[in-house]
Order: C-alpha cells, then structure tokens, then sequence
C-alpha cells in the first residue's frame, strides 16, 4: 500500500487543472483524480485497522466502488434522520462532518462516471474545479472525524454490508 497516494492523488488533480492546458483530457482526469483520492483515502484508514500488516493490500484490493457508494448513501440516509440513527448523543457534532465526507463520495463518484464514461459532452472546467473542491474538502472534514467513535461503523460499512 502506498501510504500518501490520496495526498498525491489529490495533488495530481489540482496540478491537471492548475498547469496543464484545459483540454477534455486534463479535466476529466483530475475529476478522476479527486474522486480516487477520497476513495483511497477511506480504505487506507480502514486498513490501518488491521492488525496484521502483511494482509493490508489483500483487504485494501476488497473494496468495491459500488458498496463504498451504496454504504454513503445510506449513512447520508441515516444521519439525515435523527429517528432512524444509532449514532449516540457524543457523536452529533461530527455528523456534519462524516456527512460531507459521504456526499463527496457518492457525488464525486459520479462525477468520475461522468467524466470517465459520457464522452459525449463536454465536461467544463468549472465541474472538475468543483468537484476537486469538493474532495479537498472531504479531506478535511475526514481528518477532522477520522478518530471518532462515529467514523468506525463507516470504515465497517464500506467494507461489509450488514445482514437483517
């Protein structure tokens, strides 16, 4: 596992938009960049909770775009209704955070799609600035909640979908 690829992931995006030509190419690829970044940086936390170093690229390589996505979803469900968390009275000022952190993974993997995918269209400037602001700002909020009880059931969850 590359311990900084999120960081450079993210440093790669601002680079593509800030000295390269806008060309389609540029700026899909730091719409890209940006979403890689978060999705790295979550699984890199995730790994670093497990015990055995020699297993952390086996359970890095584990992880699925598509339940990390449906794993945000429902947080952002969840934490949008007081009535139906579980998340405990200590938590509540860092659900804002986490919250941020899973928006910016659902929207900026489609805008990955987008920029990967619909080639149709050109995708402008300004949405792959947004969505790199996007991720920088997840990044943030994700320091500021990386330590908290809150943010635990979410490294679980994009992992293991829970069984009912």
């Amino acid at each position: 596992m590359i311990p900084d690829l999120p960081e450079q992931l993210i440093e790669q995006a601002e680079h593509l938009l800030r000295d390269t030509p806008p060309t389609q190419a540029n700026i899909r690829r730091a719409v890209s960049s940006a979403y890689y970044g978060l999705f790295h940086l979550l699984i890199r936390d995730a790994v670093l909770n497990w015990r055995q170093p020699d297993l952390h690229d086996r359970l890095a390589r584990a992880f699925d775009h598509r339940r990390m996505k449906e794993a945000s979803s429902t947080l952002l469900r969840e934490l949008g209704s007081p009535q139906r968390t579980a998340v405990p009275e200590s938590d509540h000022p860092h659900r804002a955070s986490l919250s941020r952190v899973a928006r910016a993974f659902v929207e900026l993997q489609d805008a990955r799609h987008k920029a990967d995918y619909d080639v149709g269209e050109e995708f402008e400037p300004a949405e792959a600035s947004n969505a790199v602001e996007q991720a920088r700002q997840a990044f943030a909020a994700w320091m500021e909640v990386r330590e908290e009880s809150i943010a635990q059931p979410y490294l679980y969850s994009l992992l293991f979908r829970e069984r009912v």
